[in-house]
């Protein structure tokens, strides 16, 4: 058990004081000998609270085709939300918050906490698929993951606001990555990739897409084909390897950047790109292992020179002053979409006093 509380189940004539246990998997309410009633921490059953003046008043679970609530004291039921967050889908929490942007109404902030979060739309199949594999994670280069909860008959996931431009905008916006850029940018995934596998996870489809570049770090943002597997899977290596060929076009100054892909079926294609695009020899020689060895690690892959190697003193003076350059003008960028989606209005409308309720 890792909580314990008191609560009230208001009735006309008499009400009845329960004692509320939660464990890792379940919580269970009824008095210290005999639990009445159970619910178990799965995706599919909803948690329903009750807010008044931006504060939880009670909660309830569904009993026999109804919703039956119980009252408690606020800060227990804060312990209890933060301890059954995505384990649990939410009801009856959308005013907790705030739309402050109208322009992107996936930027929102927690009324509670003032803390800026995003959001975004799924579907029950994704919210089941999805959350109970983020919800482990934690790393710098992954999001994370605060709540998710139902709304007018569509779920939602609340996650940490990331800020920043996708990947893929900020190499539009920015043709003439240098050396420095396309190593950090590769190193700080394959990082996140690599901690993905150590706990069974494959991504399966990364892409710039789904990456979040902002100043000097990345963050992959949607895990919607993700799988848990102890099977290996050579996926994520092989698309991290596409997004090192996709950065190293943009690497040379006399190279026009035309948004090619990495060629299955032409490898000549790929090596002409490469030379083109004055793409150093290891570069080349790292993205050919990422995509067409199927047996290495993404810890091997970090051992490779590549991330080792230093250019001339005179080369790297003119590379880091065009790094710079290419810094300011992203700072001044827009940090707009990097979660955008279409979000209706969230609106709350309270027809039933919490007696009524309960």
């Amino acid at each position: 058990m890792i909580l314990q509380f008191k609560c009230e189940r208001l009735h006309y004539i008499l009400n009845t004081h329960y004692i509320v246990s939660v464990y890792n998997d379940k919580l269970t309410i009824g008095n210290k000998s005999h639990p009445k009633y159970e619910y178990k921490f799965t995706l599919e059953n909803v948690l329903h609270w009750y807010v008044e003046n931006l504060k939880l008043q009670a909660f309830g679970i569904e009993y026999n085709g109804a919703i039956k609530f119980f009252k408690a004291n606020n800060k227990d039921l804060e312990k209890l939300r933060g301890l059954s967050r995505c384990l649990l889908c939410f009801d009856n929490i959308v005013e907790l918050y705030k739309q402050i942007d109208i322009n992107e109404p996936s930027r929102l902030q927690d009324q509670i906490s003032l803390q800026l979060c995003s959001m975004k739309v799924v579907s029950q199949q994704q919210l089941l698929t999805e959350v109970p594999i983020v919800r482990q994670l934690n790393h710098q280069g992954i999001i994370s993951y605060r709540e998710c909860f139902q709304y007018k008959s569509q779920y939602y996931i609340v996650t940490e606001f990331v800020g920043g431009i996708t990947l893929q905008k900020f190499i539009i916006q920015n043709p003439k990555l240098s050396h420095l850029q396309c190593r950090a940018i590769i190193l700080q995934l394959l990082k996140a990739v690599k901690y993905l596998h150590e706990h069974y996870v494959i991504h399966a489809t990364i892409d710039i897409s789904q990456i979040v570049y902002k100043s000097d770090f990345i963050k992959i943002i949607d895990f919607s084909e993700a799988k848990q597997t102890n099977k290996i899977d050579d996926k994520d290596i092989k698309n991290c390897g596409r997004i090192l060929f996709y950065l190293y076009q943009t690497f040379s100054s006399q190279f026009r950047y035309t948004g090619k892909e990495y060629s299955d079926k032409d490898q000549e294609l790929n090596y002409k790109t490469l030379q083109s695009a004055q793409t150093p020899k290891l570069a080349q020689e790292l993205i050919l292992i990422m995509i067409c060895d199927n047996n290495v690690t993404v810890s091997l892959i970090l051992e490779h020179p590549y991330f080792s190697f230093s250019l001339d003193a005179e080369e790297r003076k003119r590379r880091f002053q065009k790094f710079q350059r290419v810094q300011r003008s992203t700072s001044e960028m827009d940090e707009s979409d990097a979660i955008s989606q279409s979000i209706p209005e969230l609106q709350t409308n309270k027809s039933k006093s919490l007696r009524q309720l309960m």
